[in-house]
């Protein structure tokens, strides 16, 4: 099959503001679950867990059936044995424009707690660290920041409290590739997904070096994954500078990430990536990674317009990249181009990506790699022996999946509606998070189970 021939078809050019097509096609009537969706093991079964969420994004456990899920309008719920409580934890005032929203969170427990002048203080309720990811705007769309806050969980009287902003980054021209996933590492500092904020093409005023463009602007903040401490501050010298923000970034080139996670045997960062129309990635990032974007989609080389680069005089046949493209931004080689471990040439496009650590669904699943997608699919991946790569097989040992023929292999689960996340419960369980709102008159976001 070639894979260099010219694939057609509708994209979901903006993640969020493109969900009501998925809605009508795979969200249940009711709300109860019953919605078509298969397993391609027999021997795991699926269960609700909760619903009528209104478009939940993203959760984050408590405890065994306790977690805290986000709804993109700005609210946190919480939810016990699958009954979500009455008062939400916190309502935020975010914009909510096509991918904005109350997006992503990460809890840590409290270990000790101090005063502003340093004094040690006890206080029973405070449980845990609430980070939350979300989007304000000043105007309907002026003065538009991706902001991470830290709040104190009081667990007695169930409230968010005590925001401390962590980070803040201009979030602008468009309400488009905002990334939004916030992840404590191994190393127990938070990392953080930034898209390029702009339409495939992007426009000339917000062309910056970490979108690869040599003589682009300063660097924002965009096009990356950040990392930062939990009290909000850079993790020790920069990876590819020592100014900020350059010195936040652990990987950049990045055109928009919605799932991160770390593979509990190295502790290596893998991540999601979104490509135009065409091109999406699972990346393994080492620090100073450079993922191409805005230049690379794939294996591809692209035009100005974000499409893809055809060969002289071969119709259908378009440039691939070689091993190390010299066009690219390196920081004075402190970065370095890091190609994808998978792409789909057709558009998913992926979404939340998770490292299951548990054998509770039989042993053949411990420690692999799940990715969730707009299309309501899950994917499973084997990681190889020394776990750099996916172990791919047949068609797919050229790391490309042409179009939806070539999933078999790979295929976990489907029918669901456009998945926003997925989590390994304290029971060892996978959940998911369907994220829709099918109409104005019913809230139909869910969480599954799977075990």
């Amino acid at each position: 099959m070639n894979r260099n021939r010219i694939i057609m078809l509708s994209f979901p050019i903006l993640f969020f503001s493109f969900c009501n097509i998925y809605a009508q096609q795979n969200q249940p009537s009711d709300g109860n679950g019953d919605e078509s969706i298969i397993l391609s093991d027999p021997k795991l079964k699926i269960e609700l867990v909760t619903s009528g969420l209104d478009f939940p994004t993203t959760m984050a456990f408590l405890g065994p059936d306790d977690f805290l899920i986000l709804e993109k309008a700005g609210t946190v719920k919480r939810v016990t044995n699958g009954v979500i409580l009455d008062k939400p934890l916190l309502q935020v005032d975010v914009s909510v424009k096509d991918e904005r929203g109350l997006l992503g969170i990460a809890i840590s427990e409290k270990k000790n707690l101090n005063d502003d002048k340093g004094t040690s203080i006890q206080n029973n309720n405070i449980s845990h660290n609430v980070f939350l990811y979300y989007v304000v705007c000043e105007g309907k769309n002026t003065g538009c920041e991706n902001r991470i806050y830290r709040y104190d969980l009081d667990n007695k009287n169930n409230v968010l409290i005590n925001p401390k902003l962590l980070l803040s980054i201009p979030s602008f021209p468009d309400p488009a590739h905002i990334g939004g996933i916030i992840d404590i590492g191994p190393d127990n500092n938070l990392y953080v997904t930034v898209g390029n904020f702009q339409h495939t093409i992007p426009s000339e005023i917000y062309r910056t070096k970490t979108q690869n463009y040599e003589d682009g602007k300063p660097v924002d903040g965009r096009a990356g994954v950040l990392r930062i401490t939990q009290d909000g501050k850079p993790v020790g010298e920069g990876i590819i500078g020592n100014e900020y923000p350059l010195n936040l970034y652990y990987a950049y080139g990045v055109k928009n990430s919605f799932g991160i996670d770390f593979d509990p045997v190295t502790g290596k960062l893998w991540f999601t990536e979104n490509g135009p129309k065409f091109g999406d990635e699972i990346n393994l990032a080492e620090p100073g990674s450079n993922s191409g974007s805005d230049k690379i989609f794939g294996i591809w080389r692209v035009n100005e317009e974000g499409k893809k680069l055809q060969t002289d005089g071969k119709e259908g046949e378009y440039v691939t990249v070689g091993k190390n493209p010299k066009d690219l931004v390196y920081f004075e080689g402190k970065g370095h181009y890091s190609p994808p471990e998978f792409t789909w040439d057709k558009s998913t496009p992926p979404t939340a990506l998770l490292f299951l650590e548990s054998k509770n669904l039989g042993d053949k699943y411990e420690n692999d790699m799940f990715v969730g997608s707009v299309d309501g699919q899950i994917f499973h991946f084997d990681l190889n022996d020394n776990r750099t790569g996916l172990l791919l097989n047949g068609v797919l040992k050229d790391k490309i999946a042409a179009d939806d023929t070539e999933f078999a292999d790979i295929l976990f689960a489907e029918g669901f509606s456009i998945i926003t996340d997925l989590k390994q419960g304290p029971d060892g369980n996978l959940y998911v998070v369907s994220g829709l709102k099918q109409s104005k008159s019913e809230n139909l976001g869910a969480v599954y189970r799977i075990k």
